[in-house]
């Protein structure tokens, strides 16, 4: 990178527009409250100087503001003698990054940042060449935020909890036959002085223990001290999409086992069979309709069916009916030609990569997840290595997150009236 001096002497400026600009800056420097700014060709505030003909706005205190335009780098310069830094001491966003990176151990920036330090003993995370890890918060909430804007975390019935775990007192209902709705609690028809039957609801306890799950990202030399602010949008998307697939495998898949309990792993769960004589890896009308049929009416407004996108051709050539009279179940009037509905009985239809493959039971899922109770702390801690990757010339990148999920269904639930029982949670099983 040039310094300040070669840039200047590359700068094509005559005697007299050099002498006006030092005229022009002397004016102004003379008042107090004198503050430097860059803005780009749209008037954006930015904090690096580059090599461009983009314009410098000089803010002073009582004269206004005064315009500097196409000598960047020769106003820069009056600029520094000033005493003003663009990046405080460092020389770029590059070398910030680096500084975070490396601890910083030996300059100002430590005593500045030492609230993020923890004193310990021995190997810490605070002296890179201890072989630690050094905290660096930059990225923390932009990856949760990416995380809880996914729309499979974000539609469970969140809490965020301050020690390291969480207890729920969960409806023990199991039946809503009489004397067993709220586990329990029974009200009666009765007349004026009769004895009123005494009841009481039953409930039990849901708890739940953070887990941590972790993404390590790995960052060349060149990366860093090239790539500027391209260098927070690569980590921040990479590990927010990891983060974003293992939250949703955990909460499709999981076994509750250093991970949250999956709705595929639910006691709730119920699994519908295939119809007579169906065939292997197919999807008929019939399988939808008794999913359908057995889901829980009072949570139906929020439902989904989660699906393996396999099993969308099959879903588009379903029919109801036989031959001339058969009418697509899927398709709207207009087939292919236009836009499927993306509803099946009145819920969405989202294809997702959790799904089992078609055939197998959990292919295609009606589930309601805010029937689901999850916690989360403090979103994800970031820490960073130099010495993991030394010889090839990397930095390490950790991120943690804690959290844990469960459906706070134990049980499918037998109706009032009826005969099958019913769930939040219905699935299609093997074919």
């Amino acid at each position: 990178m040039p310094t300040i001096d070669e840039v200047v002497k590359m700068v094509d400026a005559t005697k007299a527009e050099n002498e006006q600009l030092k005229s022009q800056l002397k004016s102004l420097q003379s008042t107090p409250n004198f503050s430097g700014v860059r803005r780009d060709d749209e008037g954006r505030t930015t904090g690096e100087w580059e090599d461009t003909d983009e314009s410098v706005t000089i803010v002073s205190g009582y004269q206004g503001q005064g315009h500097v335009a196409k000598r960047p780098k020769f106003a820069m310069k009056s600029l520094l003698k000033q005493g003003y830094k663009p990046w405080g001491e460092f020389k770029s966003l590059g070398d910030f990054v680096r500084s975070g990176f490396e601890g910083h151990q030996t300059t100002g920036f430590k005593d500045r940042m030492v609230s993020h330090y923890k004193a310990v003993q021995g190997m810490s995370e605070a002296i890179g060449t201890d072989g630690g890890f050094s905290v660096m918060p930059e990225f923390n909430t932009k990856i949760f935020s990416r995380i809880y804007g996914n729309d499979l975390f974000s539609a469970t019935d969140n809490y965020t909890v301050a020690g390291n775990n969480m207890t729920f007192l969960a409806n023990a209902e199991t039946s809503r036959v009489n004397g067993s709705r709220h586990g329990g609690l029974r009200g009666y028809w009765t007349g004026e002085g009769n004895t009123i039957t005494a009841s009481k609801p039953t409930i039990r306890e849901i708890q739940l223990k953070l887990q941590k799950l972790a993404v390590v990202v790995y960052l060349t030399d060149e990366l860093i001290a090239d790539s500027g602010q391209a260098l927070e949008q690569y980590v921040t998307n990479k590990a927010s999409d990891e983060f974003n697939f293992m939250i949703g495998d955990a909460l499709f898949n999981g076994d509750g086992v250093g991970k949250p309990l999956g709705i595929l792993n639910a006691p709730s769960l119920l699994a519908i069979t295939k119809e007579p004589g169906q065939g292997p890896g197919t999807l008929d009308t019939f399988n939808i309709t008794k999913a359908s049929g057995r889901f829980f009416a009072g949570f139906r407004p929020r439902a989904k069916w989660y699906v393996n996108q396999d099993t969308l051709p099959q879903m588009r050539t379903m029919t109801l009916g036989i031959g001339a009279a058969g009418i697509a179940t899927y398709m709207p009037p207009g087939g292919l030609s236009t836009a499927a509905y993306g509803t099946l009985d009145g819920s969405e239809v989202k294809p997702i990569e959790f799904a089992a493959s078609i055939g197998n039971q959990g292919d295609v899922t009606l589930a309601d997840l805010g029937q689901v109770l999850s916690i989360s702390k403090g979103g994800v801690a970031q820490a960073v290595s130099m010495h993991v990757e030394f010889l090839t010339d990397q930095l390490a990148l950790r991120f943690t997150m804690r959290m844990n999920a469960c459906p706070w269904e134990n049980s499918p639930i037998t109706p009032f009236k009826g005969s099958n029982t019913q769930s939040s949670f219905v699935t299609l099983g093997a074919r």
